[in-house]
């Protein structure tokens, strides 16, 4: 049985619980693992898994969003773009569910900057009586910050298919963007 990256250092039915309530604990499990002090390498398994964490959490915004937007049009919209989400974050998973799994170790995760990512995500996060324009405008700036996010690490790996699988995220995230673009053109 093959199992998948996203829970394989999972241990028992607490910590699925623990990983359940929140990412942020997942952070913590993962965190509280072993870790060799002389490895500071960021690994692609890593940057993907972080990047599923946002899309994990972005998801989880724009529902939560959604649920309490006073417009009807802003709630559809956010549905709209939650399911958008959802299918960035099938989309690495499927990446990661093809390697061998390997919990990251604390070290892994410093080298690339998981907490520094994760609490700048969330910045300014607009009022519950947003205008269509002003959401789109915001998950505008939100796709920009995961381009942003891959292009980091573009410097870091030197092997062609590491590369265009960061490519093939961040061009996932461009055009997510450009939809965006144009149905703000259209309003």
């Amino acid at each position: 049985m093959r199992v998948s990256y996203s829970t394989s250092w999972q241990i028992n039915r607490e910590t699925n619980e623990k990983i359940k309530e929140s990412p942020r604990n997942m952070l913590r499990l993962m965190f509280s693992r072993i870790s060799s002090p002389f490895r500071m390498k960021v690994r692609l398994r890593h940057v993907l898994h972080l990047g599923s964490l946002m899309e994990r959490q972005t998801e989880a915004f724009y529902r939560s969003f959604a649920r309490e937007a006073r417009d009807a049009d802003v709630r559809e919209l956010c549905i709209k773009l939650a399911d958008e989400e959802s299918n960035h974050f099938r989309m690495i998973e499927a990446v990661l569910s093809k390697w061998t799994p390997k919990p990251p170790n604390r070290k892994d995760l410093e080298a690339i900057d998981v907490d520094g990512k994760l609490r700048t995500l969330f910045l300014s996060p607009p009022s519950s009586d947003v205008t269509k324009t002003e959401i789109i405008e915001y998950a505008m700036n939100m796709e920009r910050r995961m381009v942003e996010f891959y292009r980091s690490f573009a410097d870091k790996f030197t092997s062609e298919w590491k590369i265009k699988k960061l490519q093939l995220m961040e061009a996932e995230k461009i055009n997510h963007f450009m939809k965006l673009k144009n149905m703000l053109a259209g309003l």
